[in-house]
């Protein structure tokens, strides 16, 4: 059997091409979400592996109405899977009480996947196959790059957590004397240990890229910080 005869066998729709998208939609959907699961994201293997499926199962569904009826709208269905799994997608986005966001990655990732299934239960299996290993790319090699360039940037966003008001002056000198700009201030009177009083969101302008935690290693050395965190 040549590369010609499986690649009709895999885009005629037959019982057994409709299996096999469906296996197929089911194993990539699942490893895309081994990886978020691996990396303990809300959406992970489950998630995944069903947003694929169903994507796929429903486009084969649109697929059979048209050629049982000859008159349905073989794109109304797959259309409406992409806007829902847009909702979806908004559920695994959180905005924490320090204002950074969470699970967008996450989200783009469910909704590249509903893509996915939609074009496996379609029959565009090479396209499919390519676009899951671009996938897999994007959230795992290219990740890596993403923390790297985000870990030697000359910004850096933290949350600190001081006792007393005049600790901010001790703020300003500390970063006079390493050079460092303040970008924005975000003020709040709230800790979380019990010995912080107040605390803060700051972006700071480092100057030139510098790894952030370096910066993290001398600003936890000041007395006046109870508690520091990147965001």
């Amino acid at each position: 059997m040549n590369w010609d005869s499986i690649t009709h066998l895999l885009e005629d729709f037959t019982p057994l091409s409709i299996v096999i998208r469906l296996v197929l939609a089911t194993v990539c959907g699942g490893v895309i979400g081994l990886e978020r699961e691996y990396k303990r994201h809300s959406a992970g293997f489950r998630t995944f592996t069903l947003v694929c499926l169903g994507a796929a199962l429903t486009t084969i569904v649109n697929i059979y109405i048209f050629n049982v009826t000859g008159s349905a709208d073989v794109g109304r269905i797959p259309a409406g899977v992409v806007s829902g799994v847009g909702f979806l997608g908004v559920g695994s986005i959180i905005v924490t009480r320090r204002n950074t966001i969470k699970g967008i990655t996450t989200a783009a990732g469910l909704w590249a996947t509903a893509c996915l299934g939609i074009a496996f239960g379609s029959g565009m299996i090479w396209a499919s196959f390519l676009a899951f290993v671009l996938i897999m790319i994007v959230i795992g090699v290219l990740s890596k790059i993403s923390w790297y360039v985000a870990s030697h940037n000359r910004i850096i966003h933290l949350y600190i957590e001081y006792r007393n008001r005049s600790d901010l002056e001790l703020l300003h000198k500390w970063l006079d004397e390493s050079g460092y700009i303040l970008v924005s201030m975000e003020k709040h009177i709230e800790g979380k240990s019990k010995e912080s009083e107040f605390s803060a969101t700051l972006e700071i302008d480092l100057g030139a890229s510098r790894k952030h935690v370096d910066v993290m290693a001398e600003i936890v050395k000041q007395e006046w910080i109870e508690y520091v965190e990147e965001l």
